[in-house]
């Protein structure tokens, strides 16, 4: 199929419907001095907590904001999930409680699944080791905020996820160390999506003499609260 944006960060839209806990603690620290405390502080209690996540999750229809899982805990999958600042708080101070530079991110503590000689860096997206260090340029990092965010990544078959070849010297540089940054090819995400782009395969080809049921089958598969959404998209889209 012709190679189409894909996978990689999801654009996540600014939104306007700020959770008014936030909005209050912006109000009363718009800078906070210790942005670290001052988290934890807002984090801690419960009400601010679920009312920011559930909003997020909304926003984000249910998807990791940069590998595009489902965040609900299935037995198969009980990573969790936690808030991420995009950029980190560490050096943007004003950032701190900014709804826009907040995510839903998998993973509630980076600890759910062990690293092991098959894969020895399991952890990606909010909890990966770069991205959680914050050991990363800034002006190569691309945002799930920013509008074209999608167009830099494609898909291959074998669920890794690149740069897209349409892109531009500069760009791959971007959509490359993004894709390192965030950890979006380790093994067990390469597999995940592997699977999922191998099941639609074998899904549609047996439904290509019924065009009725293969149309209402996509309807169903091509939903934006479904994982890899932009894979999907790209490769049966």
């Amino acid at each position: 199929m012709e190679s189409q944006a894909g996978d990689g960060v999801k654009y996540i839209p600014v939104s306007s419907d700020i959770p008014h806990l936030l909005q209050s603690c912006k109000i009363r620290q718009p800078i906070p001095d210790n942005p670290t405390a001052a988290w934890k502080r807002f984090t801690k209690r419960t009400a601010s907590r679920n009312q920011l996540k559930t909003a997020l999750h909304a926003r984000q229809q249910g998807l990791c904001a940069y590998c595009e899982i489902t965040l609900e805990n299935t037995e198969d999958q009980n990573i969790g999930s936690h808030v991420d600042h995009i950029l980190p708080k560490e050096n943007h101070q004003a950032l701190t409680f900014d709804y826009d530079n907040l995510v839903l991110s998998c993973f509630a503590t980076g600890g759910e699944i062990k690293a092991d000689e098959k894969d020895p860096a399991p952890v990606s997206c909010g909890h990966a080791q770069l991205k959680r260090t914050n050991n990363f340029d800034e002006s190569l990092f691309i945002k799930p905020t920013d509008s074209d965010c999608e167009r830099y990544f494609s898909f291959e078959l074998d669920g890794e996820a690149i740069a897209h070849p349409n892109l531009d010297s500069s760009d791959i540089d971007k959509a490359k160390h993004t894709l390192k940054v965030l950890n979006l090819n380790c093994l067990r995400l390469k597999r995940l999506r592997e699977d999922t782009i191998t099941q639609l395969y074998q899904i549609v080809t047996e439904l290509q003499d019924d065009s009725d049921a293969l149309k209402r089958f996509l309807m169903l598969e091509l939903q934006e609260t479904k994982s890899f959404i932009n894979a999907r998209k790209q490769h049966v889209g």
